[in-house]
């Protein structure tokens, strides 16, 4: 698995590697879906930090971020609004720290950023949720828990587990899934320390799927002080309902059964 993640990282392209030596499977996800993925998970974590240096009380984006998909856009305009500072030289420095290789120019907006949160779990149903139904039901005939994660860069991966649980690699990424053998998608301690890892390294979207139902763990907002704290205190909980209780209290997150 970890040559697997290594080749994503270096942007080497292949499309399916069986291992056969443990006979599971390991599968790179590479498309204009998830290349889109990547570039609005990093497009969003670019305008938070504009936001953040230049002291805005919001960032407007033009309709092409969303009406493109799954292209990417050449050239996105962008509405700071009401910033305590000039945010050209913010949009310079952090559109290079984000690998933004589009043009963005200061003009009107439409979405909020706070809208564009709402895009990643909508763009996973629109796109990947029916391929984790699929192994969901290879879940419920083998008892083996499949991983699927979108990487920053726009590159995914997904790995076949062992009996009720899988090994989960622990790389930064913007979204990832995985399915459960029950038809209730309780997560496991183990899937909790994972997604807070995800949204600690500024990922979006945990998805645990069944052919039951369907739980989403998403961010729609930066992260507080105060959010990070409670992140961190889920780690020492063992009971389900205290976690999801602590979830639930958190202001930039959002937990959904669908």
């Amino acid at each position: 698995m970890l040559n697997l993640v290594r080749k994503l990282s270096n942007n080497c392209i292949e499309k399916i590697i069986w291992c056969k030596s443990i006979l599971k499977e390991q599968r790179i996800v590479e498309n204009s879906n998830t290349k889109y993925i990547g570039f609005l998970s990093r497009f969003i974590n670019f305008l938070e930090d504009v936001l953040d240096d230049a002291w805005c009380e919001d960032i407007f984006v033009d309709k092409s971020i969303y009406d493109s998909r799954p292209i990417i856009p050449g050239t996105i305009e962008v509405e700071p609004y009401r910033c305590s500072y000039e945010p050209e030289e913010s949009i310079r420095v952090f559109s290079g720290q984000w690998d933004i290789d589009i043009d963005i120019t200061i003009g009107k907006g439409y979405y909020s950023l706070n809208e564009l949160y709402f895009l990643i779990p909508s763009i996973y149903v629109e796109t990947l949720h029916y391929l984790m139904k699929s192994y969901a039901s290879k879940t419920i005939a083998n008892k083996r828990e499949y991983f699927l994660a979108i990487l920053f860069n726009g590159k995914g991966f997904l790995v076949e587990g062992e009996v009720n649980r899988v090994r989960i690699p622990f790389v930064p990424h913007c979204l990832s899934s995985h399915t459960h053998p029950s038809h209730m998608p309780v997560p496991s301690k183990g899937d909790i320390e994972m997604i807070l890892y995800m949204m600690l390294n500024r990922g979006f979207l945990h998805v645990i799927e069944t052919v039951g139902a369907s739980l989403y763990i998403y961010r729609v907002r930066p992260l507080s002080e105060d959010d990070l704290v409670k992140l961190r205190s889920i780690e020492s909980l063992n009971n389900y309902r205290d976690v999801i209780s602590v979830f639930k209290s958190i202001e930039s997150v959002r937990l959904e059964y669908r």
